[in-house]
């Protein structure tokens, strides 16, 4: 019977990788048969993924557009991973799969590898089933939380490119200490290139990867064979992974004015503590995962090994970066940079270790109960019938569970998006050729972008978004501003309110309208007699004819950003911001004659470009090429 479970054991082991990944996309079974979820940002992301094809159909992979949000640099909020993978899967198949279909291969490939990561994460120290069934806790009973991860951060609202960063780093950690403590030419490759696609993900995982691999670094520095072993190579897997994404982070980090900055602070100390018997440690955890995974402190850091000693240390080191008492030490608990890297991320890693400490314990008591250790099972027992006493003694889960209160993120119903796609087909050659403004009275909704991928047009989201919010771009509900803009129709999912209620009706059905907006020059001459005429206008080169008695102040209806450019004839024209009714557009003072704007690079990034550049050939090189043999002397015997 031994030598049988012996073989189920094995079996599992070689099964146990395909069934994570299969239990990870049962998360959202129907990405199976391309139906992503409509909800919260899974509509940015789709929109913004239409961005990217546009991007890389003419060559670039990043830049600026007038797509999005009323004209930035794309990708300024979120990294461009997960959108340059949609629109690839969606150029590369032709079209065939949809953009939906497109969606949902990526969305599955997520699901799959972030189960599949905290798989091979858990397996060395829960071992195969374990392991899986700490990944059935995280995937089915997490619900989660906003800025914590869970099913709520992450399918509800959408927030998955996080998600994808999470996963790509636990999987550059399951195989650090390999690289550590073997080290090697090629150690470096595989946990340097996953950090470098986790950068490109989010940059979370900047904040996320060096905290969590320095604790690898000093538990596995003895068995690296001490000194500066472990932490070169730890470098050089660290400069394999910021090489390879310094093309997009170097000039991101640059134009830091523009990151996003969240208000969620660190909690304090003592409510950490206290959440850990009370039943509140993470929103949406269940309340007794937390005094089993005191337990399953205590057993892995006896019997797991260095990888034991380091899922501790990470699990309540990640939930200590979530309070403020490390910032507090530092003097930097009422600095801004705490919120802007958006410490209380760090939940969203810390619930995953949590769930694996406490089936650890449980895992520990079965064996020591099969093994007939009397003492031992006995011990366990005693110590998780205490710590789930407290949890009850403290009240236990709050009715209604740990998570938020539900909230509703699906849209619009099946026949109601059908009804959209129709009116959208029947409108569109009504409308004439500029920009589409998307309007929601509701914040926090993004229920709109839906048409971008049907219309596959530009487009001008008023009302709420994160670039409204954290960027200091604009908005505006006034025709006159939205004609000024390139705005030639407005969609929108609810009664027209203000001035946006005089706009002619171009088609109506169900809850949907579309209306019409009077196109208006896109530049103004500010200067008496003199006119200012648009040449061409493209995403990222304008060009102008300036004429009239003399040198003329131009007015250009575009969002501002340093990285334009203008010249006439060839010298350079300054360019300056212009606050218009909540809108900083451009200005430029010039002569008569054609002035040219281009969109440059952003600071830093053709340096950052040749770093990539170069990173990808040494990784190529390494792969590709052969370690050198020991060369064996004529005279050796």
């Amino acid at each position: 019977m031994a030598h049988g479970m012996d073989m189920g054991v094995k079996d599992l082991g070689r099964w146990a990788p395909l069934l994570a990944v299969l239990l990870g996309t049962l998360a959202w079974p129907s990405v199976w048969w391309g139906s992503p979820p409509h909800s919260a940002d899974h509509n940015v992301h789709l929109a913004n993924a239409v961005e990217a094809e546009l991007l890389l159909r003419s060559g670039r992979l990043v830049g600026w557009s007038d797509f999005q949000f009323a004209g930035h640099p794309v990708h300024a909020f979120y990294p461009p991973l997960a959108n340059l993978c949609v629109a690839s899967v969606h150029l590369l198949t032709g079209g065939l799969l949809g953009w939906d279909g497109s969606y949902c291969v990526v969305l599955g490939v997520f699901l799959g590898g972030f189960a599949l990561a905290l798989f091979v994460l858990l397996r060395p120290v829960l071992g195969p089933f374990w392991a899986l069934v700490a990944l059935g806790l995280c995937l089915f009973v997490d619900r989660g939380g906003t800025y914590a991860g869970g099913r709520h951060w992450y399918l509800d609202m959408g927030v998955w490119p996080f998600g994808a960063s999470v996963a790509l780093v636990l999987a550059a950690l399951a195989r650090l200490p390999d690289s550590l403590v073997r080290g090697g030419r090629g150690a470096a490759l595989v946990p340097g290139v996953l950090l470098g696609l986790a950068l490109l993900a989010h940059p979370f995982a900047l904040v996320l990867f060096f905290p969590m691999a320095a604790l690898q670094v000093a538990v596995f520095w003895r068995e690296a064979g001490g000194g500066l072993h472990a932490p070169r190579r730890w470098l050089a897997v660290s400069a394999v992974g910021l090489g390879l994404a310094a093309w997009w982070l170097l000039p991101f980090l640059l134009r830091g004015s523009r990151a996003e900055h969240v208000g969620a602070m660190p909690q304090s100390l003592g409510r950490l503590w206290s959440g850990v018997w009370g039943g509140e440690l993470v929103p949406g955890l269940p309340g007794w995962v937390g005094p089993l995974a005191v337990v399953g402190s205590g057993v892995a850091w006896w019997k797991g090994g260095s990888r034991g000693r380091w899922l501790v240390l990470a699990t309540w080191g990640a939930l200590l970066l979530t309070t403020e008492a490390p910032y507090w030490l530092l003097g930097l608990e009422k600095h801004r940079a705490i919120e802007g890297v958006q410490v209380v991320r760090f939940r969203a890693v810390g619930r995953l270790f949590l769930v694996g400490l406490a089936v650890l314990s449980v895992r520990e008591l079965a064996d020591a109960l099969r093994a007939r250790r009397g003492w031992e099972a006995g011990a366990l027992g005693l110590l998780l019938c205490a710590g789930l006493g407290v949890w009850r003694l403290r009240g236990g889960d709050p009715p209604g569970g740990t998570s938020e209160s539900p909230k509703r993120f699906q849209c619009y119903t099946a026949e109601e998006e059908a009804g959209l796609a129709r009116l959208l087909r029947e409108s569109g050659p009504r409308m004439a050729q500029g920009r589409l403004a998307l309007y929601n009275p509701s914040a926090h909704h993004h229920c709109l972008l839906l048409a971008v991928p049907w219309l596959e047009r530009p487009f001008f989201k008023v009302g709420y978004t994160p670039a409204t919010v954290f960027g200091g771009k604009f908005s505006t509900l006034e025709p006159r501003m939205l004609g000024h803009l390139g705005v030639t129709a407005v969609l929108m999912d609810a009664p027209a309110e203000g001035p946006l209620a005089g706009l002619p009706v171009l088609a109506r059905w169900g809850r949907f309208e579309v209306r019409e907006v009077r196109q208006l020059p896109r530049v103004n001459a500010s200067t008496p007699d003199a006119v200012a005429e648009v040449l061409s206008w493209e995403d990222e080169a304008v060009r102008l004819r300036l004429s009239g008695p003399g040198a003329t102040g131009v007015l250009l209806w575009m969002g501002w950003a340093p990285e334009w450019e203008a010249t006439r004839e060839g010298q350079a024209v300054p360019l300056e911001p212009a606050l218009v009714e909540g809108a900083r557009l451009m200005t430029l003072h010039a002569d008569p004659g054609e002035v040219v704007l281009r969109f440059g690079a952003s600071r830093g990034a053709r340096p950052a470009a040749l770093l990539s550049v170069l990173t990808v050939l040494v990784v190529a090189w390494a792969a590709l090429s052969r370690p050198r043999r020991p060369s064996v002397s004529a005279g050796s015997s």
